[in-house]
């Protein structure tokens, strides 16, 4: 028997199933947040956003996936931030309609439907490299970021030099080839590294942001796994080694330094969205390095755009969202840019003052 979601009646808040050959199993749809399957974990936050679920009545079988591509989303994904996008568009128009992989913690349930084969991987994989590789050749040829994947090649390489320049022209060789080696790539990656700072750094960036270990990051002990955050922390990690690698910041400091400059843009007009409030930008910090007060304006209007006009299940997905996005990969409980910016969630704030938040959960 083909897998299938569970009749919705019988599937708890906060959980999805599915029925294959008889067998029933179940996902949380929180584990990207809370990484425990253990429902005590959950905050008040998690819990007044279920009582939300509660009172929805049936969802459809499109809001159904959203939420379980939503519990996908990494925000080390090489997709990020376009994902976030991705939700706005699928929660505002009520459909399903973009079934590619945003991250892999939500282990497997939309694997299990079907949705995310070999082929269909394999395509991305190949798009994201196509994306790399024209925003590396935009900044050799001295181009204006337009795009995150930009953004971040342009503020990790940094100022043009002849010798980044060769190492690009060379990074830029491997990625058009028919068949791209990750092997060549840590290879090539690796060597810049060593002659820039006489050390790898890639056991030290991968490592923390939990996508594979030091072992497997060595191609002499095992082989690369298979993934598109694999692929893409090889290439950024040889970038960050060209370009601006122990200037200012450590590489895993100005990698999360992308990440939250974009949580901060994308999180502010979500949450103004929630209080039925106009788009909202996000203000920046005087020394923001990867998104512009013109991208936080443009992103801001597009958040709105996307989610359109407002309903329950609507508020309850964008609920999701936010929440998913804010604490993705924060289970470390280190403090983050946001942090210093309450516009961010002040939607959560309010509404678990009112009489029929916090009083309840």
């Amino acid at each position: 028997m083909r897998p299938k979601l569970v009749a919705y009646q019988y599937v708890p808040s906060g959980f999805e199933m599915i029925i294959a050959e008889e067998e029933v199993k179940t996902w949380n749809l929180w584990f990207n947040i809370k990484q425990t399957d253990d429902p005590e974990a959950w905050d008040e936050e998690i819990r007044f956003i279920n009582k939300m679920q509660d009172g929805l009545g049936a969802l459809t079988l499109d809001q159904r996936l959203i939420r379980a591509q939503m519990a996908e989303f990494c925000r080390l994904h090489p997709l990020f931030p376009r994902s976030i996008d991705i939700l706005c568009e699928e929660i505002g128009e009520g459909r399903f309609s973009k079934p590619v992989k945003i991250g892999y913690e939500g282990r497997g349930l939309l694997d299990s439907l079907g949705y995310h084969d070999d082929q269909s991987l394999d395509e991305q994989r190949k798009n994201i490299f196509t994306t790399y590789a024209r925003s590396l050749k935009k900044w050799i040829g001295q181009g204006r970021p337009e795009n995150p994947t930009e953004s971040k090649v342009f503020g990790f390489l940094g100022q043009p030099t002849s010798s980044k320049k060769t190492f690009v022209e060379a990074l830029v060789s491997v990625i058009d080839s028919e068949e791209i080696s990750i092997f060549s790539l840590m290879s090539l990656s690796e060597n810049e590294c060593r002659k820039a700072h006489g050390k790898w750094i890639f056991d030290t960036f991968a490592h923390p942001v939990r996508c594979f270990s030091c072992e497997e990051a060595d191609p002499g002990r095992a082989a690369i796994p298979d993934g598109q955050c694999h692929y893409s922390m090889i290439l950024d990690a040889g970038i960050l080694c060209s370009g601006t690698f122990g200037e200012k910041r450590s590489t895993f400091e100005e990698y999360r330094c992308f990440t939250q400059e974009n949580i901060l843009a994308y999180s502010v007009p979500i949450n103004s969205w929630l209080r039925e409030e106009p788009p909202k930008p996000a203000t920046l910090p005087k020394d923001a390095r990867y998104v512009t007060e013109d991208d936080a304006s443009e992103i801001a209007g597009r958040v709105h755009s996307s989610l359109g006009e407002r309903d329950e299940t609507k508020e309850w997905l964008t609920a999701c969202l936010l929440k998913t996005i804010k604490d993705n990969q924060r289970w470390e409980e280190r403090a983050e840019l946001i942090d210093n910016y309450p516009e961010t969630t002040s939607w959560f704030r309010e509404i678990l003052l009112r009489p029929t938040g916090r009083s309840e959960l």
